[in-house]
């Protein structure tokens, strides 16, 4: 069947390798690699990076990751989707809150939020695509804020010259 037999007598410790489990040593060393690579690259960044170590941290009477929620502002609700033009936040807010305590910006690629739920959190969401730096609005109705944001339609490109083979 196999017309290159002599040539590969492996074959059979390669099969007995392929049904053995090594998932929980990839597994093991996937997250070491992310926990040390998160450690040297946020150290600059102080109390985010006890943060991440915590998340990433392999607690070793669980096999489940431990988390701190307390350092960390509340995760916020809200629906991105995009039109033609647009980028529309959708954030469900109670009927109580005081919408003078919030600040929203944005970068070409980042909505910044603060001031929700509690005057101190702040959450940055990634954009789906490029906005415009001026044109976005706000309109509170029915308990959601929703946030507008025109799309930049960004239509340069440039050419890349390719070397041709000799």
């Amino acid at each position: 069947m196999f017309p290159f037999q002599s040539l590969f007598p492996f074959k059979e410790g390669i099969q007995k390798w392929l049904q053995q489990s090594h998932s929980t040593e990839i597994e093991k060393y996937v997250q070491d690699s992310i926990s040390k690579s998160i450690t040297n690259s946020m150290q600059m960044y102080g109390h985010h990076a006890e943060i991440l170590k915590k998340l990433f941290r392999n607690d070793e009477h669980t096999d489940s990751h431990t988390f701190d929620h307390s350092s960390v502002a509340p995760k916020l609700d809200i629906n991105i989707f995009e039109s033609h033009d647009d980028i529309y936040l959708k954030i469900p807010i109670k009927d109580s809150f005081p919408l003078s305590q919030l600040k929203i910006f944005h970068t070409s690629n980042q909505a910044i939020i603060e001031g929700i739920p509690s005057p101190e959190d702040r959450h940055v969401i990634p954009l789906p695509s490029v906005v415009k730096k001026k044109g976005a609005s706000t309109n509170y109705k029915d308990g959601i804020l929703q946030i507008k944001i025109p799309k930049r339609i960004d239509l340069q490109y440039t050419e890349i010259d390719v070397p041709t083979i000799d």
